[in-house]
């Protein structure tokens, strides 16, 4: 009875939600049910094919719908359409055949750390053996387009849109690189002029109501044809492209007020990192002055949540190896008196640790344990950079420490302590 309470009147909890969930795996035929709540996530097996959907995003979309009605609805949307339908409904019939899939093909804009996630997520539960196959059957070409941002391909159908790896492509025999191209073609030629409108001064958003908004960043002279001559863009959503002009304060300060408020509001992101089209090519966007504040902290959040994403799912993966190196925090704090938010993570002494990158370092020696001392983190790479090292294959990127800075070294640190 409590659980149907909670269900009506908008706050059902983890153990609510996988019980629905287990009853509708239960009632489409699914075998080997299993399920834990943090985080919250089931595996199952479904027409011989093993699965694995986390749940975080569902819970976040439940709790913010208004009313049981609109409550069943992301239920059942969520649950038919990521969770039960295999990657063999979403594929049409003809996808083995590369002429019959071509004018389907579309680029997708994620971030790096959007694609480490998910190769922790696919990798998660199996033996080492099995992650490397997984990696090699579910390889995802892509292509850098400025800093975190890079670009995939899509392959678009009525229910969803499937990403393509590296086998599709084997199958139609075509590279990565030709299929990209015929992708940029497809996209433009859904890319009308007309779908710019101005939504408050200074501030435009991409019209096209088709969910590849943040794509069109592949299609400078799409941008350009906003009318803005300095672009600058902001894609938080995954169907949501903002411009505002590089010279004009009151619009950037609109476009990082629309991105904050999103994020408040929805669940599923893309990034706020900011972009400026300069001669065709996107590089990233450093914030005026005034702004800067604003835009480090719409930064430094998206680290932070990124950052505890991938922590939770490396700590999944690590549980049975006590020899795993520590997992560090991207924590964030908020000046006194100030709007300004920093993210920062801690170098303890004596402790194997895969830093998050921060801006600022903290310093937790043995020796001085009343005596914490935080650093920025260009300062900390250059007083004790050498005892880091770069762990490649983790996005976001993280550094691994095992040893702590000599006495020599703590001296230097302190001398430039922020606090």
């Amino acid at each position: 009875m409590m659980d149907w309470i909670r269900w009506q009147f908008g706050q059902p909890t983890v153990a609510d939600v996988i019980q629905r969930v287990v009853k509708r795996l239960d009632g489409a035929g699914a075998t080997d049910v299993t399920s834990k709540e943090d985080p919250p996530e089931v595996r199952f097996s479904l027409n011989d094919v093993q699965m694995h959907s986390n749940l975080v995003h569902l819970m976040k979309d439940l709790l913010r719908a208004k009313g049981s009605r609109a409550r069943d609805a992301e239920f059942n949307r969520y649950v038919e359409g990521v969770v039960l339908r295999p990657i063999s409904d979403v594929l049409p019939e003809d996808a083995e055949d590369y002429a019959g899939i071509q004018s389907r093909l579309l680029p997708l804009l994620r971030t790096r750390a959007d694609m480490g996630k998910n190769a922790l997520n696919a990798a998660a539960s199996l033996s080492l053996d099995q992650e490397a196959l997984s990696r090699e059957a579910n390889a995802t070409p892509w292509r850098a387009v400025s800093g975190d941002y890079v670009a995939m391909l899509g392959l678009d159908t009525p229910q969803s849109t499937a990403r393509v790896v590296q086998a599709m492509l084997d199958r139609w025999g075509v590279s990565f690189e030709t299929a990209f191209d015929d992708a940029l073609r497809n996209l433009r030629g859904m890319s009308p002029d007309s779908a710019w409108r101005q939504i408050a001064p200074g501030l435009w958003q991409g019209a096209w109501n088709d969910s590849y908004e943040p794509s069109r960043l592949l299609l400078p002279d799409v941008i350009y044809r906003s009318g803005v001559a300095h672009p600058v863009t902001m894609v938080p959503l995954r169907h949501v492209l903002l411009v505002a002009d590089a010279n004009d304060i009151a619009g950037l300060a609109l476009m990082a007020s629309a991105c904050k408020q999103l994020r408040q509001e929805q669940s599923r992101w893309l990034s706020c990192r900011p972009l400026q089209l300069v001669d065709r090519e996107w590089q990233p966007f450093e914030a005026p002055e005034a702004l800067r504040q604003m835009y480090q902290e719409l930064i430094a959040v998206e680290d932070s949540e990124d950052y505890a994403a991938q922590k939770n799912l490396m700590e999944q993966r690590n549980a049975q190896d006590p020899s795993a190196p520590f997992v560090g925090t991207a924590q964030l704090v908020q000046f006194k008196d100030s709007e300004r938010v920093l993210s920062y993570s801690v170098w303890s002494d004596g402790v194997d640790t895969l830093l998050p990158h921060t801006d600022l370092l903290a310093f937790a020696s043995l020796d001085r344990p009343d005596d914490t001392v935080v650093v920025a983190w260009a300062d900390a790479v250059r007083i004790a950079g050498h005892h880091m090292q770069a762990v490649d294959d983790l996005f976001p990127r993280r550094m691994r420490v095992t040893v702590f800075p000599t006495e020599d070294e703590q001296a230097q640190l302190r001398a430039v302590k922020v606090f």
